[in-house]
């Protein structure tokens, strides 16, 4: 185990909680890979919407974008599960941030999915410099919550 705070959603300082949707699952009877991938991206938004992302954008119009992302599957999951998603910027520099992602079946304790997405800045369509005032807004953020 690499990092082994990684897999302690207490060492997340935002977590989402949610219910699985029926919708969520597939023929085999638990969640389709790919919706683990809206549940980071909701964490993800909730992240931005405590951040003053929205705002931020407006009023500059830099926005953030995904550069990459990915996922790896732990223990499947299905409905009606509750799951709570942690989320973390592990890395901020000039290019961007990378998030990290926990994923955890809220009753049993027990990690679904771990994640990770590398994001970036546009303006104007184009590559720009990881605006320093997001990045102190998530240096705030996460320092309160932990």
């Amino acid at each position: 185990m690499k990092d082994p705070m990684r897999y302690r959603l207490e060492h997340y300082p935002l977590v989402v909680e949610q219910t699985v949707a029926w919708g969520d699952m597939d023929a085999h009877g638990h969640v389709n890979n790919v919706v683990y991938f809206r549940y980071m991206e909701n964490a993800r938004v909730e992240l931005y919407r405590l951040i003053g992302k929205y705002e931020f954008e407006e009023r500059t119009g830099v926005t953030l974008v995904v550069k990459s992302t990915g996922c790896r599957f732990v223990a499947p999951l299905s409905w009606p599960d509750r799951i709570a998603v942690g989320a973390r910027v592990a890395r901020m520099s000039d290019e961007g941030i990378l998030m990290q992602y926990l994923v955890v079946n809220a009753a049993s304790s027990q990690v679904a999915a771990l994640g990770e997405a590398e994001i970036v800045a546009l303006a104007s369509g184009d590559r720009a410099p990881f605006p320093e005032e997001l990045k102190e807004r998530i240096r705030e953020y996460q320092r309160e919550r932990t």
